[in-house]
């Protein structure tokens, strides 16, 4: 199974966030994502994040920087361990590969984003939250009963 980071740069004053507008995988073109990709064999989630944002956006942050606030589990599917930062270096986030990189505001997000984006955004800002241990999301298999 693949695992994956995906993180959120917020400014610091938590009106703009970092997000990228996806071409792969298919089921993502032309939907904005928070900026990510896989870990690497025998990489920490964290590092592949530090990874991944200045792959994607030329911005260099610091594992202190990034809290994980949520893992995101579908057996046989994807395993996606979702990060949060905040710093005004989202101001100097760009585009560096094909996928284009944009600062938007949060009061402005656009119609196409993935939808779990409308409640994995504010539960990364929710101030009252204790991230020491991230929200774990899992989909658990229904047994189907005969009645």
């Amino acid at each position: 199974m693949k695992k994956y980071v995906t993180g959120f740069l917020f400014s610091k004053n938590a009106s703009h966030v970092v997000l990228i507008k996806k071409i792969n995988p298919q089921w993502q073109r032309g939907l904005f994502n928070g900026i990510g990709g896989k870990i690497e064999a025998n990489e920490l989630s964290v590092d592949a994040m530090v990874r991944e944002f200045i792959e994607e956006t030329g911005v260099t942050t610091n594992k202190a920087d990034w809290t994980c606030f949520a893992k995101v589990y579908r057996p046989n599917c994807y395993d996606v361990d979702l990060y949060f930062a905040h710093s005004d270096l989202a101001f100097s986030a760009k585009t560096i590969e094909q996928e284009q990189v944009h600062i938007i505001k949060l009061t402005e997000l656009p119609n196409n984003i993935i939808p779990n984006l409308h409640w994995l955004i504010p539960l990364a800002l929710d101030k009252q939250a204790d991230f020491t241990t991230p929200v774990l999301l899992q989909e658990v298999a229904q047994e189907r009963t005969k009645a």
